[in-house]
């Protein structure tokens, strides 16, 4: 065997168990988590609202313990099960419903960071008071944020048919393309949200992937592009808890996986915008 081919061989044989070692970080699947509200006024939807402290505290443990973000097309093609390259650690962070707060407090400390996210703004929240504007989805984009769809109106798109769902899902593209001068490749479903209809609606639309509110991983070639699952984060949320499954890159195997909250709060979910 020439010195050649060993070397070939022996490089080879490198790249593989290096790759080895780095996909073991996240051979369960990718987390992405699941933010609405980020600020100091819980008057109006408490469950959704993290406080600014414990926002920028969690992302200072997410980035301590070594996770990094990735985009949502390297996340989509990780899920096609091709060649794509990650760090070790990543994770993927998303804004549900487009709030202004955002913008104003946890754009600048994902970036103090070294962090980037989604935001799936719904159709007629741009420019509306309280909530995105044109300008500012626009300078996210510019920081490497991505801008995506929540509907137009943001209510049950199972409950609609034809051109409603139609008007819901590809409106809500063209409403965010309009505002954000790009490119929308990406829908999450209003309160997670969806049937076979609304998937097919979403995929006829020409967006890439969307996003659901079901908790776990997303593993690649097994999770459907189109049900991404999140791991939602609320005021009551045992953020210390779930870093560490996080960090064991811990599967779902039960009902309950990621769905961590404290007593008291058991039955606490989404409230009603």
């Amino acid at each position: 065997m020439s010195k050649i081919y060993r070397a070939a061989i022996m490089a080879w044989l490198i790249i593989v168990f290096f790759s080895g070692v780095a996909a073991a970080e996240y051979q369960n699947g990718i987390p992405v988590l699941l933010y609405h509200h980020v600020n100091n006024d819980n008057s109006h939807m408490p469950q959704l609202t993290v406080p600014v402290l414990e926002f920028e505290r969690q992302i200072s443990a997410l980035q301590a313990a070594g996770f990094h973000t990735i985009s949502l097309d390297s996340l989509i093609t990780y899920m096609k099960g091709e060649p794509v390259d990650l760090p070790d650690k990543p994770i993927v962070i998303t804004f549900d419903d487009g709030y202004e707060d955002n913008y104003s407090t946890a754009f600048p400390i994902l970036k103090k960071h070294g962090f980037h996210a989604a935001v799936f703004v719904v159709g007629l929240n741009f420019d509306r008071p309280g909530h995105l504007s044109n300008h500012q989805a626009r300078e996210m984009i510019t920081a490497g944020f991505t801008i995506g769809a929540h509907s137009m109106t943001h209510k049950n798109l199972t409950t609609f048919y034809g051109q409603d769902l139609t008007y819901e899902v590809t409106g809500s593209k063209q409403k965010a393309e309009q505002a954000t001068r790009t490119r929308v490749k990406y829908f999450a479903y209003p309160g997670g949200f969806y049937n076979l209809s609304t998937l097919e609606a979403v995929r006829e639309a020409g967006f890439s992937g969307a996003f659901t509110t079901l908790p776990g991983l997303n593993r690649p070639e097994v999770e459907n592009v189109y049900l991404l699952r999140r791991i939602p984060i609320f005021s009551f949320t045992n953020f210390d808890k779930l870093l560490v499954m996080l960090n064991a890159n811990h599967p779902k195997k039960k009902l309950l996986d990621y769905d961590l909250p404290i007593p008291g709060h058991e039955t606490e979910r989404y409230p009603e915008r």
